[in-house]
């Protein structure tokens, strides 16, 4: 299995890439190409089940609470009548992203524009990054504890620099500069480095580690909250089979997981008893067709472990 992993590794359309594949009882096998095992990486998205999702869960056990009956900041506004299953499942009504770094800056300038944001009545959840950003400003207000605190206290995966070597993930258009050991996300980036929606840093073990607590522990987070259109179906946080081709071809009965724009996969078998880690920087060079790397991450997907 380890030779297997290792020889994928090789042959991933990508310039890094650091993969773990494990069960509910440790990790069965890892293998990083083009970094060390130690380099952090930007883990863009899966900020949001890894981060903000796990906070979120236990602050409001009942997720059917309005977001405007627990936050001052949402009262009174459009948003504040959807619930905290609203935003984690995207039926909020709120778009998929705003480009607010193009004219703003600062954590709290963001996050009352956020508050602002319109929302529609859609027949379909849509993916949103709006959504968790508010839910990232959200605990951090009810905590009084910034979100990196808690990331930290929970997984030791961190906001910010790094603790050690980071993978590089683009020559940033916005920035004019190479992105080193700084969130891509440019929302984020103009947050300050921190939002529930990104952000996150973490080594392929400490990823490992978190996703790997989903595998052990049955949650409601992964049952299906919500529909999108193209077959896209939410649990809380979690996107489940087939959203989005994530699992492969061949996903097997309650399996979810979650994905990053830079090129991370997390994707969670329970049924067959095992999970994936992929962490990357595919758009290092370009962001371009990501058909590569999906066909890359089906290859993976049905290696051996698929056939526990």
């Amino acid at each position: 299995m380890k030779a297997a992993l290792a020889e994928l590794a090789e042959e991933a359309p990508v310039p890094a890439v650091a993969i773990s594949v494990f069960d509910r009882r440790g990790v069965l096998a890892a293998t990083v190409r083009g970094a060390g095992r130690d380099a952090w990486w930007d883990l863009a998205s899966l900020t949001k089940v890894l981060v903000t999702l796990p906070e979120v869960l236990d602050m409001f056990p009942d997720p059917s609470v309005r977001l405007g009956d627990v936050w001052n900041r949402a009262a009174g506004r459009p948003i504040g009548a959807a619930t905290i299953a609203d935003l984690l499942s995207h039926r909020a009504g709120l778009p998929a992203t705003v480009r607010f770094f193009e004219h703003l800056t600062g954590y709290d300038t963001i996050v009352e524009a956020a508050l602002n944001t319109g929302i529609e009545k859609r027949p379909a959840a849509v993916y949103s990054d709006i959504g968790f950003l508010l839910l990232g400003a959200l605990v951090q207000d009810l905590s009084r504890t910034p979100i990196g605190a808690l990331a930290q206290r929970r997984t030791h995966l961190r906001f910010g620099v790094p603790e050690g070597p980071a993978v590089p993930t683009e020559q940033c258009p916005v920035r004019n500069r190479l992105i080193v050991g700084e969130v891509h996300d440019e929302n984020a980036w103009a947050m300050g480095g921190s939002s529930g929606h990104a952000g996150a840093f973490g080594t392929l073990d400490l990823v490992t580690r978190a996703a790997r607590s989903w595998l052990n522990t049955p949650s409601r987070a992964t049952e299906c909250w919500s529909a999108g259109p193209d077959g896209e179906r939410y649990g809380l946080g979690w996107w489940l089979a087939p959203t989005r081709g994530l699992g492969g071809p061949h996903p097997g009965p309650g399996s979810f997981g979650h994905s990053g724009f830079v090129g991370n996969r997390i994707w969670i078998e329970p049924a067959r008893g095992y999970g994936v880690v992929i962490l990357s920087n595919r758009i290092l060079w370009g962001r371009g067709d990501r058909e590569p790397f999906q066909r890359w991450c089906d290859r993976l997907l049905t290696g051996p472990w698929s056939l526990r």
